[in-house]
């Protein structure tokens, strides 16, 4: 995969020509649907753009704003994800994916909360799959401790506890992945703790396969310790 979009105005730009790219894939009617929701994207794109302009001159919107503005940009990454695997596309589906974590940095700005997680947890899962470097693998933990903060109260309450494809089982168990490959101590106890906190009939089972994973990677001695704590014994969380 390519290096991620970091910015509204990449993700737009790769959007305006995204119809020009799959010229020979569309017929009539997939090219209307895409043309229409392009229109919509773009708008989507210049109502946050003003917002960010306003935001240079000290006029924010407030949270619940940034949130239904920020849902309504998702919702429509998601017709536009949907129609990739209609058309099967899945490379192009995984480039879309990555711009909803610009759509989660521009609503978490703004102290919006996220209703749409699934995308999201997607492209956390690619970049995670295809980065190496521990700062850019503590970069990415950092930003997937923003979006899980920024969850609504209705996702954290983890109501589909039973699905193990449910996006927040997902988004702990890849942070708690993510944090184990940093070979950092504070942010692996930062990432396990929340892991019992969250998922706390699914931690052990996390902890055990790391253990498995400790010994086929080689992980370092201090990283091996850290998790067979957290494998024999729950550790005290403080929620504070």
């Amino acid at each position: 995969m390519k290096h991620p979009m970091a910015s509204l105005k990449e993700a737009k730009d790769y959007l305006s020509g995204l119809s020009t790219a799959l010229d020979t894939q569309l017929d009539e009617a997939h090219r209307r649907a895409l043309d229409d929701l392009l229109i919509s994207v773009d708008q989507f794109f210049n109502v946050a753009a003003t917002i960010n302009m306003q935001a240079l001159d000290d006029h924010f919107i407030n949270d619940s704003e940034a949130t239904e503005i920020g849902a309504h940009g998702f919702i429509l990454l998601l017709k536009l994800i949907d129609l990739m695997n209609k058309l099967d596309l899945p490379h192009k589906r995984k480039e879309i994916e990555q711009i909803s974590l610009i759509f989660a940095r521009w609503t978490i700005r703004y102290n919006g909360r996220i209703k749409h997680l699934e995308p999201i947890v997607n492209a956390c899962a690619q970049l995670a799959n295809i980065l190496q470097d521990k700062e850019a693998l503590k970069t990415l933990f950092n930003l997937m401790t923003e979006i899980a903060d920024s969850c609504t109260e209705e996702i954290k309450q983890d109501l589909e506890a039973h699905n193990n494809m449910r996006p927040w089982r997902l988004l702990h168990i890849n942070r708690g992945i993510v944090a184990t490959r940093t070979h950092d101590p504070d942010i692996m106890k930062a990432a396990f703790n929340e892991l019992l906190m969250y998922l706390p009939h699914e931690a052990g089972g996390f902890f055990a396969e790391g253990m498995k994973e400790m010994e086929a990677l080689n992980y370092p001695a201090h990283v091996r310790t850290l998790m067979e704590l957290y494998h024999s014994q729950k550790p005290s969380i403080s929620l504070h």
